[in-house]
């Protein structure tokens, strides 16, 4: 009997892909995948089994259209779990789930080692001639115990070993499918996806940087600049590992780091850069300018708020489709999407996760890691560097305390990173722009008059309610500004360009905004005033002030609000950063010791697996590898998700663009590009406050799933959403 693996509307069968062509294909790109971590005996033979349970008249019959339901994975899952006995259960756990995801292991109902023993051998399935004769050699070559890894960590590397063959099975699958149904698709991955030149990137970065260099200014800040650049080129051709790049905030780290990164790639022969970044917010000005300084065809950018445009071109396709495994010379993305990839059990998410290997990875403002969740991440990276040929660099002005001389006993602390910088402190003294004043607490209306004062400031509040009532103190005239993420992410960048412009003319610009404009928003303020927080939020706030250096000194008054936030992550930062500064009472609370100690002090707590991933990912090695990875995907979420995103429809000059894409999102038989690029016209809703709005009728929701402002009173060109009052409408609105 001839068997197939995807079938067209042809009924002669002529044009339809065979079995054994689809599983050679996949088991080569898997091999290949898997080779880069020395793993190609196990790409291979996913491969080959992952779809072996095709090979039935259910089926054959499925794909001639008869309307059955056919489970074809777990009969090559089992097979596998045959041949080699524990070991099999790894590629078992990738077969099982190489569609709807990794399963959890355990003998309960919906659990791999049940399914599997409970499941009928498949009695008519053909296991093809070729394919069992080539997993009869394969099969031996595979270990039969994990010996040579760290005992103490032994089961989480290979949960993390595990996962990573699934990235390979995953993607090679989907490019095989890809390639029979959508051959022009398949053909554009081809011609950009080649071999990366990353001398020829380096060459452009540094020419770009030059030019910038010749058209600027002469300063000490510009001279400081060119110190760390030089720093980081003769750094790059060190071994790879962990490295930090400790820099004052404006000190040019951004272009230094990826000038690093691309050399260092270049002289280790790695795959790609990927550049992650905290914050959103942020994101799209940092792609931006990688995208002017290499080109546009080398730098992917990939997050939720990412907007792929209407009349795509060759290049977006090209984005659209690499987004899906990361397959790009350099990748610029967020710490959320980075981290939760490396715990995930999707295909969809776990597609890139195989192009991590042999990459640099560079972490933004690396404090910004949940304290919650930091242990399991803290163990991805080293996972990545020890056995995955990665190189990584913790990025940031204030370098947490995460290596092995820390004095926090945690359960996982990172080798002692090199540092890029040989005198980080002579740096942050030449680089000393700020001076740092503690004022005291101040109501809302005394903050409101202190600003009134100046001419150009910015106050970062402690809270949205605060910073909305400092700013209607202020009133809305033309120069005054307020930013949250109650504004939607197009909206914000419309403010932070008016902002910029006020700014660099001299006007009037008195901002009141949340702790969202730290997060690298590169504006530049002679005062900063600053609700009390952790030292990391009040060197983020710094480096805002005075970024550039065109006076002696700006001010940065830290003062306490009057209601402080009910928050007990705040509430424990600000403790600790008082404990430091009495600690160093004498120094700058922004240098680098001060700052080692305050982060010390942050991690000295119980909670830096609050949700007990690796306990549950390192069970006793003599187990039979039961890991819950269904659980730990569902369980690991860097920004809880209490509530939803609800899409902002009013403003003038997006009205039609939202207007438009909310058609397609009513009517479309596939709304998911519709609802990707209405992300940027989304505000985060918390789950109570939006079931009132819900009952006011403030909302519309869309396919019973994708909710839409339809109270227009509650969005405002100034404040965005405002939810004092959901019960406010305009009256022209309730005319129909």
């Amino acid at each position: 009997m001839i068997y197939y693996a995807h079938s067209t509307d042809n009924p002669d069968k002529s044009d339809w892909q065979l079995l054994q062509d689809h599983l050679t294909n996949t088991a080569h790109n898997s091999e290949l995948f898997a080779s880069h971590f020395n793993s190609a005996s196990w790409g291979k033979l996913l491969g080959l089994l992952h779809d072996a349970g095709k090979a039935t008249l259910a089926f054959q019959q499925r794909l001639e259209g008869k309307n059955i339901r056919v489970d074809h994975s777990s009969f090559g899952a089992q097979k596998a779990q045959e041949q080699n006995n524990r070991f099999g259960w790894l590629l078992a756990y990738v077969i099982a789930g190489h569609h709807g995801g990794m399963p959890n292991g355990g003998f309960q109902p919906g659990q791999l080692h049940y399914q599997l023993t409970h499941t009928p051998p498949g009695k008519e399935t053909e296991l093809l001639p070729e394919v069992e004769e080539k997993i009869a050699l394969l099969f031996p070559f595979l270990p039969n115990s994990p010996e040579e890894i760290e005992r103490e960590w032994v089961m989480f590397s290979i949960s993390f070993f595990t996962r990573m063959l699934y990235s390979c099975l995953v993607d090679a699958d989907f490019l095989d499918t890809e390639a029979f149904y959508s051959p022009d698709r398949a053909m554009l991955r081809k011609t950009f996806n080649q071999k990366t030149d990353f001398a020829a990137l380096k060459t452009s970065l540094l020419q770009s940087i030059d030019e910038k260099k010749t058209s600027a200014t002469p300063s000490t800040v510009n001279t400081c600049r060119q110190e760390v650049l030089a720093a980081c080129l003769k750094e790059s051709s060190g071994a790879q590992g962990f490295y930090s790049l400790t820099v004052p905030t404006g000190g040019g780290k951004t272009l230094s780091s990826l000038a690093f990164a691309l050399s260092h790639a270049h002289s280790h022969q790695l795959n790609r850069v990927i550049y992650t970044i905290p914050f959103t917010s942020i994101i799209e000005q940092n792609a931006e300018v990688f995208r002017k300084a290499v080109g546009p065809e080398n730098v992917l950018e990939h997050h939720s708020s990412y907007q792929v445009k209407d009349n795509e071109n060759i290049l977006d396709k090209w984005r659209s489709a690499t987004a899906e495994n990361w397959d790009a010379p350099i990748v610029v993305t967020t710490n959320v999407q980075f981290f939760r990839s490396l715990f995930a059990h999707k295909p969809s998410k776990c597609r890139k996760l195989h192009n991590i290997v042999k990459s640099v990875i560079v972490i933004d403002e690396a404090q910004a890691i949940p304290t919650e969740y930091l242990e399991p991440c803290l163990a991805a990276l080293k996972e990545l560097v020890q056995r995955y040929h990665c190189t990584v660099v913790l990025c940031t002005a204030t370098q947490p305390a995460l290596d092995e001389t820390t004095g926090v006993k945690m359960k996982v602390t990172l080798p002692q990173p090199k540092e890029i910088i040989p005198n980080p402190q002579i740096l942050f003294d030449v680089l000393k722009r700020t001076r740092i004043e503690f004022t005291g607490t101040l109501n809302n209306e005394e903050l409101a008059a202190r600003m009134m004062k100046h001419r150009q400031v910015l106050t970062i509040t402690a809270t949205k309610k605060q910073a909305q009532e400092v700013f209607a103190l202020l009133g809305e005239n033309e120069g005054n500004f307020h930013l949250s993420t109650n504004l939607y992410p197009a909206h914000r960048q419309r403010v932070l360009k008016k902002i910029r412009e006020r700014v660099k003319a001299g006007q009037p610009c008195k901002i009141v905004s949340t702790n969202l404009v730290e997060a690298g928003v590169d504006i530049d303020l002679p005062v900063v005033y600053r609700a009390m927080a952790g030292l990391d939020s009040i060197a983020q706030a710094a480096g805002r002030c005075n970024r550039e250096g065109t006076l002696e000194y700006g001010m940065v008054y830290v003062y306490e609000p009057e209601e402080m936030p009910s928050m007990p992550w705040l509430e424990r930062r600000m403790i600790r950063a008082g404990e430091a500064l009495r600690k160093f009472p004498d120094q700058d609370c922004l240098l680098p010791e001060p700052m080692r100690c305050y982060f010390e002090l942050l991690y000295d707590v119980d909670n830096l697996d609050s949700k007990e991933i690796l306990s549950r990912l390192n069970p006793p090695p003599d187990s039979d590898f039961i890991f819950p990875f269904k659980d730990i995907a569902e369980d690991f979420r860097l920004i809880e998700e209490d509530g939803c995103n609800l899409i902002i429809p009013s403003l003038a000059e997006d009205e039609e663009t939202v207007a438009k894409l909310l058609q397609e999102l009513r009517y479309t038989e596939f709304p998911h590009t519709a609802r990707r690029k209405l992300q940027r016209y989304t505000v985060a809703v918390r789950s109570r406050t939006f079931e009132q709005m819900n009952i006011n009728g403030a909302v519309e929701i869309i396919r019973e799933q994708y909710p839409v402002l339809c109270n227009h009173r509650l969005y405002s060109e100034k404040l965005g959403l405002y939810l004092e009052n959901t019960e406010l409408w305009d009256p022209l609105a309730l005319i129909t």
